[in-house]
């Protein structure tokens, strides 16, 4: 039969494509493999996903075959279907293999669900192609285009098959059921194969070569079903056993028994309500890694002043690697979870908690101030369905310096902010300002700053200017009086491109975060802490006695010497930290402990005590579920 011969050929060329391409970024990455050993798990655990992904593609046009044999009819249709379905999927196979270089730069993985979340930012992520990538934009289209014209003339197909029915083809369509069938789950174990199953190594990228790059992003698509739940992923406790776990955490004296809304409880202030104003600058993907006073390069010179004079964190880690994710955690004080940012899910846009929420019933002007197009991330729609009663943001600039691909310059930006905060007022405002210029393609006004490297646009550069634009800021809120007049924070939302040969590279979650007022003395805090801590810290200190679900810590009320911890979502893996270990949870797979070196993975225990890890991820997919994190 021509057209068993042709499914052959595009099996075997499919297979042949996906292994050259593994090939290759292997060999691209070779350096991160600790030994040569490992080529084996790749190029082996490859070639069963490969198969795999293969053979369902391949299932719709065998089936249609056996469909054409079994009701005896005309194969025209087929004919023409299968003139276009080949040459498609092999595009579209190719497609992601050659975008695989330019997102492993970017994000340190294969294409994922991120790269189909992008797609509801067209003009952004455009920009960065063309501004940041252009040469590999243009070869990877280039090159789709010839294999797209290669493969339609290589599957030139009848316009009809026989009209009756072929015994031996037949008996040989059916005997290839089973061997799809087989093929497609690669083996007769109790689960079909899933990524977990071809993972060997503690470096998240590492293991995402044996996949290919269609294969991740479909299967992380498939994987959305379990958006609200992560005991789909990590497992399962009972829920009154992991609601004791987050309520004896909070302090069983301060919850107010509230069944709808078990976080619920009552949150003290460390000072008096005087009606201050709050800002918050969340700086775009400034990690550690670019603050000396924190170990990292010397990119940050005016930060690194302001460390000496604010109270500074030390040891502040991040809950994700998308600025969403940070936002989530500032704003609402929300556990992170394997979903996505509560920014973009449904059941948050109404209704959900956020101290603008909070703030605006005490009496609060709240802003957000944005130097790009507000709806990206959602974060326009879920801060004005959340407490946040103004949003500006680049529409509403009447004049600006320099506009990038993300929006103006961080300079514009806080000039925007600062006539904002200018503007006469009967009540205290709480400002929410989000910078955007150290982003990829790292754009930003020529001439302000002296250059950290060569060429300009590197985000070394980009950091040094962001740390410029936030430096003068912050002196020109110094000298109008704000520091007695407010609670100023600087924070990041995440690392820059957050990558690592570990399962959760927790190093590059570390964050600069400071708090300036005049009242607050300036004091370098060594404690470990989450960016969930934050926003119950800043309700104390502006005087607001609430009741909050928020499961962070007040820090103005707990020792210097308190055990921290912190919780970081990378990808599907969840880390919990404290002072002694690092548990990983992981879905579909068994969670890991590590003793806890310098903030950083070190010897694996032999038992993992998931528990209290367990109960905080599972706490905060049931909340958002159940719409438990209000306020009543």
């Amino acid at each position: 039969m021509r057209h068993l011969k042709q499914l052959t050929l595009y099996l075997l060329l499919g297979l042949l494509l996906l292994s050259f391409s593994r090939i290759m970024l292997t060999w691209w990455q070779y350096d991160r493999l600790s030994s040569a050993s490992q080529l084996g798990p790749i190029l082996m655990g490859g070639l069963r996903i490969d198969i795999s992904l293969l053979l369902q593609l391949a299932s719709i046009p065998l089936l249609c075959l056996l469909g054409i044999q079994l009701f005896n009819t005309s194969g025209g249709f087929f004919s023409r279907f299968v003139r276009h379905y080949y040459p498609l999927t092999l595009v579209l196979l190719v497609f992601f293999e050659l975008a695989t270089p330019t997102f492993i730069m970017e994000y340190d993985t294969r294409p994922d669900r991120l790269f189909i979340e992008y797609l509801v930012s067209p003009k952004e992520v455009l920009g960065m192609l063309f501004n940041g990538y252009l040469l590999s934009t243009l070869l990877i289209l280039g090159l789709t285009g010839l294999v797209t014209w290669f493969f339609y003339h290589l599957f030139k197909t009848d316009r009809s098959l026989k009209s009756h029915i072929c015994w031996p083809g037949l008996s040989l369509l059916v005997l290839l059921i089973p061997v799809f069938a087989l093929g497609i789950r690669s083996g007769l174990q109790h689960r079909p194969i899933n990524p977990a199953m071809v993972s060997f190594s503690q470096d998240r990228m590492l293991n995402t070569l044996p996949l290919n790059s269609l294969y991740q992003v479909l299967y992380d698509v498939y994987q959305m079903r379990h958006e609200a739940s992560a005991a789909k992923i990590y497992g399962s406790m009972p829920t009154d056993d992991m609601l004791t776990i987050i309520q004896n955490q909070i302090g069983p004296d301060k919850l107010l028994n509230n069944q709808q809304i078990p976080s619920l409880h009552k949150a003290p202030a460390s000072v008096t309500k005087i009606n201050k104003n709050l800002i918050i600058v969340v700086e775009e993907s400034l990690g550690a890694q670019f603050v000396s006073a924190l170990g990292g390069r010397p990119v940050t010179r005016h930060l690194d002043q302001w460390a000496e004079k604010s109270w500074w964190f030390e040891r502040l880690y991040a809950t994700g690697t998308r600025s969403a994710r940070g936002l989530e955690a500032i704003t609402t004080g929300f556990l992170p979870t394997p979903a996505r940012a509560v920014l973009k899910l449904p059941k948050a846009q109404q209704d959900f908690f956020s101290i603008a929420e909070l703030l605006a019933d005490e009496g609060y002007e709240t802003a957000f101030i944005y130097g790009g197009e507000s709806h990206f991330d959602n974060m326009r729609g879920f801060f004005l369905g959340n407490g946040f009663q103004t949003v500006i943001d680049q529409n509403d600039y009447q004049s600006y310096e320099f506009m990038g691909n993300w929006g103006v310059s961080d300079e514009d930006l806080f000039n925007q902010a600062f006539d904002y905060l200018n503007r006469p007022s009967d009540q205290p405002k709480f400002t929410l300002i989000f910078t955007s210029s150290n982003h990829t393609p790292f754009e930003f006004p020529e001439n302000k700053i002296e250059l950290y490297e060569q060429p300009p646009q590197t985000v070394n550069n980009a950091v040094r200017y962001a740390d410029y634009a936030v430096n003068k800021f912050l002196n020109k809120l110094e000298q109008n009086g704000f520091f007695k007049t407010s609670v100023v924070m600087v924070v990041a939302d995440h690392d820059a491109r957050v990558q690592g040969a570990q399962l959760v590279p927790v190093p590059h979650f570390h964050i600069p975060g400071l708090i300036i007022s005049d009242d607050i003395k300036p004091f370098k805090d060594h404690r470990l802490v989450s960016q969930i801590d934050l926003a119950p810290t800043l309700m104390s200190l502006l005087g607001i006695e609430s009741a909050n679900p928020m499961t962070g810590y007040d820090l103005t009320q707990k020792p210097l010497t308190m055990p921290g911890r912190a919780i970081m979502q990378y990808g599907k893996n969840q880390a919990y930290m404290n002072d002694d270990v690092i548990t990983i949870l992981r879905p579909d797979a068994q969670h890991l402990s590590f003793t806890n070196i310098n903030d950083n993975l070190g010897i694996q225990l032999d038992q993992a005590d998931t528990e209290l890890p367990l109960a905080h991820a599972l706490f905060a997919s049931w909340a958002y579920d159940q719409q438990a994190y209000r306020l009543p």
